[in-house]
């Protein structure tokens, strides 16, 4: 079963990218990040963090919020404590 703090126990997929994702609470979308990326998140992946990103919905806007480890973040929270 899916647990929203473990990424490594999401099941579903994302397209052709085969990102792992998780449906929330409201509708919201949980994004695992592309380590493959060239951004400082992705270089967190890298470094066997689990980052995922939330959206208002699969095609929606980004909310604000990051999970990284097992814990919701604001970005700029994410930033005093991973840069």
């Amino acid at each position: 079963m899916a647990e929203f703090t473990d990424i490594k126990t999401w099941t579903e997929r994302l397209g052709r990218s085969r990102l792992r994702m998780f449906r929330g609470e409201q509708g919201r979308f949980w994004l695992e990040q592309n380590s493959a990326k060239a951004s400082k998140w992705a270089k967190l992946a890298r470094e066997r963090h689990q980052v995922a990103w939330e959206f208002e919905s699969p095609a929606g806007a980004y909310t604000g919020r990051v999970l990284i480890d097992g814990v919701v973040y604001a970005t700029g929270e994410a930033k005093k404590f991973f840069e």
